[in-house]
């Protein structure tokens, strides 16, 4: 049980770290909130996933498809 909850930690570092990579990239172009919201619905398509290991990788890789729409 401790190493899901410490997955979990990692998992949310990985994904604090990424939002604030794109709210840098997109500053001028997306508000910090819109960055925000776009990471957290990026998220939500892999909370059920069976690993979590690359869900950050995958996270910020769909939310700078969708910002760059």
């Amino acid at each position: 049980m401790l190493a899901m909850q410490r997955k979990t930690l990692v998992e949310e570092h990985a994904l604090a770290h990424a939002t604030e990579r794109l709210i840098k990239r997109y500053a001028g172009r997306h508000d910090p909130q819109t960055v925000r919201q776009t990471v957290a619905r990026a998220a939500e398509r892999y909370a059920n996933a069976q690993v979590h290991a690359f869900v950050p990788v995958l996270v910020e890789r769909d939310a700078r498809r969708i910002l760059d729409a």
